[in-house]
């Protein structure tokens, strides 16, 4: 049986004045990616799928020092485009995930952001293909396309506050049902 085991980036330094494209991992974080290191699945997976954020990386930097795992980068599972800082950003999110098909704030929409994640996928996943995989992305989009696997449109913003930081979540890749939802790897603050 194949895999591909969806995480979510460890908690991130939140910096105001930076795009969140360049967040760093925070002291929270970076012991959500050393325990996450430490998960049993890591010796059978052949490849790690990454965003181009910074913040994917540095979650899977311990595994690699651990693992030699092949790494992709890959600009398919980048979050959501969202320009700059939001004070409210719960309240847009909200709004992301309710206004799926039109673009809320300059965001781009979440119907176009599942599909570019959707397009990434069938870049990565055969059905027939033994290969194991992790991906290492994000918040909204891992949302997005959870609830895709789960039949749950447009997905709910409530998933999405309690989804953790370094959480896991598995998907068999011979039939793309999802088989254990996201769970922190260790205590994570909620998002928004």
């Amino acid at each position: 049986m194949a895999f591909l085991y969806l995480i979510t980036h460890a908690h991130t330094q939140v910096e105001p004045a930076l795009d969140a494209v360049h967040w760093r991992l925070s002291s929270a974080g970076q012991a959500q990616a050393e325990a996450l290191a430490a998960l049993p699945f890591w010796p059978d997976i052949d490849r790690i799928v990454v965003s181009r954020e910074a913040k994917t990386r540095l979650t899977i930097a311990p595994v690699l020092a651990k693992q030699n795992i092949q790494l992709v980068e890959d600009g398919h599972f980048d979050e959501a485009v969202r320009p700059g800082w939001v004070e409210e950003y719960s309240a847009h999110v909200q709004d992301f995930f309710a206004a799926s098909d039109r673009s809320v704030g300059g965001w781009e929409p979440a119907t176009h952001a599942l599909q570019r994640f959707l397009a990434g996928i069938a870049l990565y996943v055969t059905p027939h293909d033994a290969e194991q995989l992790a991906l290492v992305s994000h918040g909204l989009v891992l949302s997005l396309y959870r609830a895709h696997l789960l039949g749950q449109w447009p997905a709910d913003f409530d998933a999405w506050r309690q989804l953790g930081f370094a959480a896991v979540a598995c998907v068999d890749l011979r039939t793309l049902a999802l088989i254990e939802d996201f769970k922190p790897v260790t205590n994570s603050p909620l998002r928004g």
